[in-house]
């Protein structure tokens, strides 16, 4: 994981924000000399009637794969068919730029949401799971950061922005049982 982080951070220290396109987009852009394929907004489950999708921001991998993404459900009466297994896949990155002056509670529901909504998807849930988070310089993530992350999280600070990288080796494994924030604030 300590690789991918690398590349991410690499990618951060030459984003500047110009609003055109997805930082996602950008920093997969701007990574350079990487030991992995990065697939932005990646498929990840669709619903069986095809109504519906759910995609993750990057799909990190070690290899072009020349299998084609196959789905499945797990149970016959199940929403989504979600994505099978392949060695190749290692983790998922997803970013979220945050308004200022959104409050923590709303934060934290959001990468609860995003974390919650991944570990639903078996293949997903296993594997590393890294969250990138804009905010302004003076924004103060810390405690989410550390109950959600522990020590497996840094803080990249520039003028115009800070990020928030937390990561784990996976996904499955992260305790979402406590809270920073009260959840009545949340939902």
């Amino acid at each position: 994981m300590i690789e991918i982080v690398s590349d991410i951070v690499k990618a951060l220290n030459k984003y500047t924000a110009t609003g055109e396109k997805p930082i996602e987009v950008s920093v997969k852009e701007l990574i350079e000399e990487s030991s992995y394929i990065w697939d932005s907004n990646y498929l990840i489950a669709i619903a069986k009637d095809g109504s519906k999708e759910k995609r993750a921001n990057l799909m990190v991998s070690t290899t072009l794969s020349s299998e084609e993404q196959t789905f499945q459900v797990k149970r016959e009466h199940d929403f989504w068919k979600k994505l099978n297994p392949q060695d190749e896949y290692k983790a998922v990155v997803e970013f979220s730029n945050i308004a200022p002056e959104t409050s923590m509670a709303v934060i934290e529901k959001l990468g609860r949401d995003i974390m919650r909504s991944r570990k639903e998807v078996p293949t997903v849930g296993s594997l590393g799971f890294v969250w990138v988070v804009r905010v302004s310089p003076i924004d103060n993530l810390d405690a989410i950061f550390q109950l959600y992350f522990k020590e497996d999280h840094i803080t990249l600070s520039q003028d115009e922005a800070k990020y928030y990288i937390g990561w784990s080796d996976k996904l499955k494994t992260m305790d979402m049982r406590n809270f920073v924030c009260d959840p009545a604030l949340m939902y």
